[in-house]
């Protein structure tokens, strides 16, 4: 009889968090399990769990910003697990892993677990809002039998805070199908050096900075070229801020692509400054593409990236972030060697079999934790 299981995600975008999800249930055999994914209708990421023949289920009450209609996002939920009688209900991110888990705990599914894509409380809130989204962790975190880090860092510090006991949690890092990982290297114009992201503009993003700071790397080395490539809600405003310096030409917006491999091949080197993250594909997808990473230097990153792959460059610090641009466009046979080093370090620290291995185990009672 096959494992019934419910993938439950907010958003119907292709994000990295939607993203695991995809890359999780297909190293998942067919002939053990029953797929169900849940999130809002309506986008790329709905299109991709019906392409797969997984079973979908709409979530139409779902908000990203907390919402009286969050009450009727719980009560959805909570009449699914109670129809379709899941074995497993696997959460993600902050919003449905706290109504979720308290949902399937309520239904009696008989194994609940949760991924931590980054926690809801981050250090730039005030102290009453981040020991609320604390708290509301710890009830979750209660109601779950398992909680999976996708970094140590945050895993260490929900330890440190007593918001669950270490048998419940469990580092497991992101990793990329092997079809989809090869070396991306092609025809890079010998006489510019591209600086790229795939990114979401967003606050998490820090991309208005991030922006700010490459019109002025352009104003400085004509060398230099960027290519930002995603949308969001602050796209727009970066937009204007491109047009406003005249260098849209030479700071390229082509907005969201689904494919993101033909740019990479352009990429002379990858840029993420988030304000924070939890395991970032999108550095992943870089790594294993050879390209060098400019990172923000917050802990989740820094498992990733140190100075033999690219650079960590302090949040806030608007003339480092511009300088070190300036440096790795001027050393270009640089920053090649390091990113021969990140395509060696990404396969050592993100392998998709262990990945699904680790997985499996939880789901199918094998765990040691």
């Amino acid at each position: 009889m096959k494992i019934r299981i419910l993938h439950l995600q907010l958003l119907p975008l292709m994000s990295g968090v939607q993203r695991f999800s995809i890359h999780l249930l297909e190293g998942l055999p067919a002939r053990d399990y029953e797929i169900y994914v849940a999130s809002k209708p309506g986008g790329p990421f709905v299109d991709a769990i019906q392409q797969r023949g997984w079973t979908y289920l709409p979530i139409r009450s779902f908000r990203h910003a907390i919402s009286p209609t969050d009450l009727i996002s719980f009560g959805e939920i909570l009449y699914l697990c109670i129809k379709y009688r899941f074995d497993i209900v696997h959460t993600n991110s902050s919003k449905p892993g706290l109504l979720g888990r308290i949902a399937a705990r309520i239904a009696g599914i008989p194994l609940i677990v949760h991924s931590i894509h980054g926690t809801a409380f981050q250090d730039y809130q005030s102290p009453l809002v981040y020991r609320g989204y604390m708290m509301l962790e710890k009830l979750a975190n209660h109601c779950s039998d398992y909680s999976i880090f996708v970094n140590n860092s945050d895993r260490l510090k929900c330890l440190q805070l007593g918001l669950l006991p270490e048998r419940k949690a469990i580092t497991i890092y992101n990793a990329l199908r092997p079809d989809v990982t090869e070396n991306s290297s092609g025809q890079r114009d010998p006489k510019s050096f591209t600086i790229g992201s795939t990114i979401r503009f967003s606050e998490q993003k820090n991309v208005v900075n991030l922006t700010i700071a490459a019109c002025k790397a352009c104003t400085m080395n004509d060398k230099l070229k960027f290519i930002l490539l995603g949308d969001g809600e602050h796209f727009s405003l970066c937009k204007s801020i491109v047009h406003s310096h005249r260098l849209s030409q030479r700071i390229i917006l082509p907005g969201w692509d689904s494919d993101v491999k033909p740019w990479l091949k352009v990429f002379d080197a990858f840029i993420l400054y988030s304000r924070w993250e939890a395991m970032p594909y999108s550095i992943i997808e870089a790594m294993h593409a050879g390209l060098p990473i400019i990172g923000s230097d917050i802990p989740s990153i820094r498992e990733l990236v140190d100075d033999s792959v690219g650079w960590l460059v302090r949040l806030n610090d608007h003339d480092m972030l511009v300088s070190t641009m300036i440096d790795v466009a001027s050393d270009p046979s640089g920053a090649k060697l390091k990113g021969t080093a990140a395509a060696k370090k990404v396969v050592q620290i993100s392998d998709y079999n262990s990945m699904i291995t680790s997985y499996r185990n939880i789901y199918e009672g094998k765990s040691d934790a």
